[in-house]
């Protein structure tokens, strides 16, 4: 038909299947330009294959099929500004993920080139973390909630009157000497109210007590239902070399990796 494409021209020009095509069709989101009602053939105009690719584009950057009727006005006209304005937002979260992913991915392998023999205990894995800078109080008690949350709330309290913006995940700190562990709690603290040498904007050269930053690099940890900080070197694989001088955080997960993991701790211990 003249001026018009066939829906098998479509498809071999753009390489979608046929049964994509009439889905798409179906669900409203790329209709043909004339329907042949007596034989149920679909024809297309070229000026309709742009929509084509952005359709294609947007499922590849994820957005459901079904959701595409969204972006469309009450007379079912495409509003294209606002899908591709959305898929851009996507693609640059995408793109941002896999930096990080990219990130991580040579953090492990710069440390297995430099730990070539590096152990991972059962049930444990390797994870690549940020600095953290963290408030810290000594704690010599049980890791029960009726001697830790006191402890946790006096943290907040002394970050408040510190002028420190405290947050969640809190946590406990091992610091082994000599296999000995000096306990404590810790809190975060964002690091544009703390700077990692203890001083804070307002506070220049006041050192403040507590205040400490949790090194970068890959960290070898393990996740668990309950404290389990205590049991740490045999659960991480310690040995006596290893207690004479090493750190280990136990740190509550955050409400969504509770939800996704069913555990509520983590410990890590930085390779």
């Amino acid at each position: 038909m003249k001026g018009y494409l066939s829906i098998g021209k479509v498809a071999k020009l753009k390489n979608v299947s046929i049964k994509s095509l009439r889905y798409y069709d179906e669900i409203g989101i790329f209709k043909p330009a004339l329907t042949d009602h007596t034989t149920g053939y679909r024809y297309y105009k070229e000026s309709q294959l742009y929509l084509l690719d952005a359709i294609s584009l947007c499922i590849e950057l994820g957005i459901p099929l079904k959701s595409m009727s969204d972006y469309c006005d009450k007379n079912g006209k495409p509003d294209l500004q606002k899908l591709l304005g959305n898929a851009k937002a996507m693609a640059e979260q995408k793109i941002r993920s896999m930096y990080v992913a990219l990130e991580t991915l040579q953090n492990t392998i710069s440390t297995l080139e430099h730990h070539p023999h590096i152990s991972i205990p059962e049930g444990c894995h390797l994870k690549t973390l940020l600095s953290r800078t963290v408030l810290t109080v000594p704690f010599d008690e049980y890791t029960d909630a009726f001697h830790y949350n006191p402890k946790l709330l006096s943290l907040f309290v002394n970050a408040q009157k510190l002028g420190l913006a405290a947050s969640y995940p809190s946590g406990l700190i091992y610091d082994y000497h000599k296999g000995v562990p000096e306990k404590s709690v810790f809190i975060h603290v964002t690091p544009l109210a703390a700077t990692q040498n203890g001083t804070v904007p307002g506070n220049w050269g006041k050192h403040i007590e507590g205040l400490r930053t949790l090194p970068s690099g890959s960290y070898i940890c393990r996740q668990d239902a309950a404290h389990e900080i205590e049991n740490a070197p045999g659960l991480l694989g310690l040995d006596q070399k290893s207690l004479k001088n090493c750190t280990v955080i136990e740190t509550d997960l955050l409400k969504d990796e509770k939800a996704q993991t069913g555990m509520n701790y983590e410990m890590q211990i930085l390779v």
